[in-house]
């Protein structure tokens, strides 16, 4: 309970300070059902929060809802409001239908050829090679295959380059001594190879690890390999990329409909000590939707404020399919339009479930079946126009039926309970909403930008915080490079041991060429 209604409460009279008058008892009782109200209103406030905390610490995370289980319940609370235990009937055999049951098969892995294959011989043992018969040795006649999936620590090589050097001819001495330039990548002078460079990024911006992990790693295999020297080399080769995601920026905001979010991250302060003085910084997620390709951007900036928003799409034309965030709401014009996201509308309908579960089933099986009618309809760029008409046709009368429920609902529904936000937002959001009916180009909700966020809670996990401004920039240029190999289905550390090599002498005008799901390795080891 909040202190001011603890302090209206303690207002109160007690019970033998309570007037004989009616009228002035019909003013309190007036005012202790206000109080109650806002009490109630409080309770279901911190119930949602419980239950939100409680879901995430222990809970799943799936949004999953079955439209049955609020009829489930309501038979069980009638059931449990009789207070009267079901008479006993006697038994009857019921032939059930059959139904056909998805199985995993167990059977053995396909291992590619892509993977190296080596043949181990097990010969019979010398007692049962002779045969008992005859005394002579048997002939071999064939062999049981069978394969295993082995595994061998990475190997560490140390390259040792030798770069030639020519002298002058004799009588030509003033021509002087020429010299192989030094080997390709991003680092002058420094003691990485591109390999390593590669293995560093997958490791952290993939697969998570944090740098210390990665020292304990090096040194378990003879090498020293300390944190700092990794970082700073992370830090000087992010550089050069930094250029290549300014190409991937430039084809996601020229693609006119792009998906946007963000996610919080700890900044640590720089000249303050240790990592428990940060500050939340935000890391930004724009991306194209999956049918129109891979190109995936992220941005880092040290707040959340609306200018931040403002820089990143500044002279942009287009759709934006995003949240109700008011920095978002300061770009619409004629311009820019908004799209809002179905997914995190039903979210805020699955967070009322338990407060207001028959209201909140009912809007889920609403949302569900605008989702179904999108199934009906495939992902291919080629059935835009198709995919418009369809929701025109079927869409659009749900949604009108929808918002007027909610608008039944609105007026008796206290504004600050569960199921209340949730009707402020869907209804003040409602026409950005209802724009993904009027082109079949737009998608229904955000998830795509989601789903680009999602691995950065599980890298928060293990890194905890970006340890400078520059850092910050820094890991915002490897994820973008990182999350367009994904959905371009690209190896990234081919990808990044290749374009180290190549990088800082490629072409300003054709660095197109070494963008995930454009690239193509060398022909030649690139190493």
């Amino acid at each position: 309970m909040s202190p001011e209604l603890v302090q209206e409460v303690k207002k109160l009279p007690r019970v033998e300070e309570l007037p004989d008058d009616p009228v002035l008892l019909r003013g309190m009782l007036e005012q202790v059902l206000k109080l109650f109200g806002k009490a109630q209103v409080r309770i279901e406030q911190l119930e949602k929060q419980l239950d939100q905390m409680l879901r995430r610490m222990y809970g799943r995370r799936s949004e999953k809802w079955n439209p049955d289980q609020q009829l489930m319940d309501e038979l069980l609370a009638a059931v449990l409001d009789q207070g009267k235990t079901a008479e006993e009937t006697p038994s009857q055999t019921v032939k059930v239908e059959t139904h056909t049951r998805k199985v995993t098969p167990h059977g053995r892995s396909v291992f590619p050829d892509t993977i190296k294959h080596e043949e181990v011989i097990i010969p019979v043992p010398e007692k049962e090679r002779i045969c008992p018969v005859t005394g002579r040795e048997r002939p071999v006649i064939g062999y049981e295959i069978s394969k295993k999936l082995d595994y061998r620590q990475p190997e560490l090589v140390v390259k040792v380059y030798k770069r030639e050097k020519r002298g002058s001819v004799a009588g030509a001495e003033e021509v002087g001594v020429v010299t192989a330039p030094p080997a390709n990548g991003p680092v002058a002078k420094g003691i990485l190879d591109n390999g390593l460079l590669a293995h560093l990024v997958v490791s952290k911006y993939v697969d998570h690890l944090p740098l210390y992990r990665l020292e304990n790693i090096f040194e378990r295999s003879g090498v020293e390999l300390s944190r700092r020297t990794m970082s700073d080399n992370l830090l000087e080769t992010a550089e050069p990329l930094s250029r290549l995601v300014e190409c991937l920026k430039k084809k996601v905001l020229a693609n006119g409909v792009v998906h946007h979010d963000d996610t919080p991250v700890d900044l640590l302060l720089e000249g303050q000590g240790s990592g428990r003085n940060v500050k939340q910084a935000r890391l930004w997620a724009m991306t194209v939707p999956p049918k129109e390709g891979p190109w995936t951007v992220f941005e880092f900036s040290v707040s959340r404020e609306a200018r931040h928003v403002e820089d990143i799409f500044k002279g942009y034309h287009g759709r934006i399919v995003c949240d109700a965030y008011a920095g978002y709401l300061r770009l619409e014009s004629d311009e820019i339009q908004l799209c809002g996201c179905w997914a995190h509308t039903r979210r805020y309908f699955f967070d009322a479930l338990k407060s207001s579960p028959k209201e909140a089933s009912e809007t889920l099986e609403r949302i569900g079946k605008l989702y179904q009618i999108e199934k009906g309809v495939g992902l291919q760029s080629d059935q835009d126009e198709e995919r418009r008409h369809v929701r025109q046709r079927e869409a659009i009368p749900q949604l009108k039926a929808f918002q007027a429920r909610l608008e039944e609902w609105n007026p008796r529904t206290p504004p600050k309970s569960p199921l209340g936000q949730a009707i402020g937002y869907a209804l003040s959001n409602w026409e950005r909403l209802l724009r993904y009916t009027q082109d079949g180009r737009l998608p229904i909700d955000n998830n795509p930008a989601e789903q680009m966020i999602r691995p950065i809670a599980l890298g928060r996990k293990n890194w905890l915080f970006m340890g400078s401004e520059r850092g910050g920039h820094a890991a915002a240029v490897y994820m973008s490079l990182v999350a367009t190999c994904k959905r371009a289905r690209v190896n990234p550390w081919e990808y990044f041991r290749d374009v180290f090599a190549r990088i800082m002498d490629h072409s300003t005008h054709k660095l197109e060429e070494l963008l995930p799901g454009i690239w193509k390795p060398l022909g030649a080891d690139s190493s």
